[in-house]
């Protein structure tokens, strides 16, 4: 890889405050100096998707599909809304069903609550067909025993707790293991499974 690594953060939720958004703000501050993080935070400025416009959908949607095409990885996380996908989620993901920035790409994909349990399995699939290579390793549940999110917290507070802050350090030596390595030489899989328990 001739460039620094780079790995494009998304969160499946428009609110500022959202975990979603604290854990990738967490995940920025201990980053690597050798990678690239960058957090994509437009997804609210995606018009809603219609096929007739594909391939003259705008700027939004063209920044949406060069951001990641030009990323090695996608870290994605996102909630479940009333046992199903986020509405933000699944316009993003419906403006690049056609268009292919996904085809190959490294994804991981953190599970940030114990109880997201139905919008995982459904995203999950989504990004199936949309043909992401999935890396179990960079993909961790959340559970009881391991959190990656308490309630109330900072971004510095997350990172200085005895349980949620070597859980990120963990994920982030599994991240950038997973962009120095060969990508035909990465274990992939479509279905997410309990990490590190």
């Amino acid at each position: 890889m001739s460039h620094k690594p780079r790995i494009l953060a998304v969160a499946g939720s428009l609110r500022s405050a959202s975990v979603n958004h604290l854990f990738l703000r967490a995940m920025q501050l201990i980053k690597p100096e050798n990678i690239d993080f960058r957090i994509y935070s437009e997804l609210g400025r995606l018009p809603l998707f219609n096929a007739d416009n594909d391939e003259q959908a705008g700027e939004e949607v063209s920044r949406w599909r060069k951001a990641l095409a030009e990323a090695d990885m996608l870290l994605l996380v996102s909630p479940e809304y009333a046992h199903g996908v986020s509405g933000v989620m699944k316009n993003a993901l419906d403006w690049i069903v056609g268009s292919g920035e996904l085809m190959e790409k490294r994804l991981a994909f953190p599970n940030l609550s114990v109880r997201a349990t139905l919008a995982q399995a459904q995203l999950t699939e989504m990004l199936h067909i949309l043909g992401c290579r999935l890396i179990e390793d960079c993909s961790p549940r959340a559970t009881t025993e391991h959190p990656l999110m308490l309630p109330a917290m900072d971004e510095q507070s997350l990172l200085a707790d005895k349980r949620t802050g070597p859980e990120l350090r963990k994920l982030w030596l599994h991240l950038e293991q997973a962009l120095l390595v060969d990508p035909e030489n990465l274990q992939s899989n479509t279905a997410g499974r309990h990490l590190w328990g």
